[in-house]
């Protein structure tokens, strides 16, 4: 069997990969992409991030949801769409096949092979990959190898998924028709992103949570305040639920839990948890160690236990995003090619696509009292602000915990339009440890989101101000 040489192997074309490999390639190297699916972009581009962000888009859109609280009694009776889970899957693959497109040219741009099949490792600097093609198996040989095969949908065996009725975040994608009533099991990320978009659909969703409240790592007053808007007041939530047992009739399913009580529904989408796709990998060939959660061991570098291989994404864990694994891909590459040497950043945000939308940076308030330090908290609410009514998005609010003494900005919160957008301002401003002056004291454009800043910043100096002797 002849063997292919390579300075860098990349299993996996997620975000996570692409970043490692355009990285690598630039510098100069001699790199190979492995993939196993038919289709490039893993998870992210093809059951994860990217549909679920589009059919959140043209839920939107199709139910015209800005439209129908902006002109509310001209709407209500006339708005006559049909929506279909048909109509919406042919935008999700409109999205991926231009997605696919654009991975594809920006490969060939940088000079990458590619090769598509199951990778098993041999050695530590040996793959085999069976190839999809052909069921030709190939060996490759790298100086370097990353592991960037991802994560998939936890399926527990005593639940009887069939994926059409009792579905995953994967198959739920592929249902043949928008149920009329929907149990979802799981108050997680995404659990909450699907919740919210089928209540827009007009779906009455029962959400249960084994916690004891939704989306439990954010800020409190901001976990209420989505519970307060939820889409048309369709979802049931249900907090410390307890075990449960799922079960599969005629009708469709049901879930039995502790109390003995009964819910039913035309369809359940389990969502409790994700786990590393390292199965068929052969990982111990590598002498590669996982975690005591199943994931990949890494350090600072993103090296594994085996000096040559690094892995990123969420074959590692936390925190499982789109955005922090292309980082942690860009700077695995620099660390392994001994180009730079990079921790990754302490300030990053995080973006939840419910229904309004919710994003965040730094500390609660609730961290910041647990630590002991003086704080005021700066609010603005949207029904407030001039953007909120002109948009029709007036639900929600802007929070910032600002340090009293320094008045250092420690946090910044919000839930509503325009969100995972306006993060971004405040997290610069903390990157350079910026007060709230620097909002205070410049101007914005005005009627915009962006405003919230300012009126939030504002209200935080007021508070500061009175509580000076």
């Amino acid at each position: 069997m002849t063997t292919l040489q390579y300075d860098f192997i990349i299993i996996g074309t997620g975000p996570a990969g692409l970043a490692a490999a355009m990285t690598a390639a630039n510098s100069g190297k001699k790199v190979l992409i492995l993939e196993k699916e038919g289709s490039l972009g893993g998870v992210c581009v093809n059951t994860g991030t990217f549909p679920s962000k589009t059919l959140r888009e043209a839920v939107l859109y199709l139910t015209g949801h800005l439209k129908r609280k902006i002109f509310e009694e001209d709407y209500c009776s006339t708005h006559t769409t049909e929506i279909s889970m048909e109509k919406l899957k042919q935008r999700l693959d409109d999205v991926r096949i231009k997605e696919h497109a654009i991975i594809s040219e920006q490969l060939k741009r940088n000079g990458i092979d590619i090769i598509r099949g199951n990778a098993r490792f041999l050695n530590p600097t040996t793959v085999i990959v069976d190839q999809l093609a052909d069921n030709k198996e190939i060996r490759v040989e790298g100086a370097r190898i990353l592991i960037a095969t991802g994560s998939q949908p936890r399926n527990p065996p005593d639940v009887p998924f069939d994926h059409q009725v009792i579905v995953d975040s994967t198959s739920i994608l592929n249902m043949k028709k928008i149920p009329k009533t929907l149990i979802i099991l799981g108050g997680g990320v995404i659990g909450s992103e699907y919740a919210t978009i089928f209540a827009e659909l007009g779906v009455k969703v029962t959400l249960l949570d084994r916690g004891d409240r939704l989306l439990k790592f954010l800020d409190h007053e901001i976990s209420g305040e989505l519970k307060k808007n939820f889409p048309k007041g369709n979802v049931d939530y249900i907090h410390n639920c307890g075990d449960f047992k799922i079960t599969k009739n005629s009708t469709g399913a049901q879930v039995i839990l502790q109390n003995n009580r009964v819910i039913s529904a035309d369809c359940l989408f389990f969502a409790l948890g994700r786990e590393a796709n390292t199965a068929s990998l052969a990982i111990e060939k590598a002498e590669i160690r996982l975690n005591e959660y199943h994931y990949i061991e890494v350090n600072e570098l993103y090296q594994t236990s085996t000096s040559n291989i690094y892995a990123v994404g969420d074959v590692i864990g936390w925190p499982s995003l789109a955005a922090t694994s292309i980082v942690q891909g860009r700077l695995a590459a620099l660390n392994a090619l001994k180009l730079r040497v990079e921790s990754f950043p302490r300030i990053f945000p995080i973006g939840i696509y419910t229904i309004p939308e919710i994003s965040y940076v730094g500390i609660t308030e609730e961290e910041a009292r647990e630590r002991g330090y003086k704080i005021v908290v700066g609010k603005c609410r949207y029904f407030e602000l001039p953007r909120g009514q002109i948009s029709g998005e007036s639900e929600g609010m802007l929070k910032m915990i600002v340090h009293q003494d320094t008045r250092e900005i420690l946090g910044v919160h919000i839930l509503g339009g325009g969100a995972t957008e306006v993060i971004h301002i405040a997290q610069m401003a903390m990157i350079y440890n910026a007060k709230i002056d620097v909002f205070i004291d410049n101007i914005f454009n005005y009627p915009t989101y962006s405003e919230a800043l300012k009126i939030a910043a504002l209200a935080a100096s007021n508070q500061i101000q009175k509580k000076r002797p």
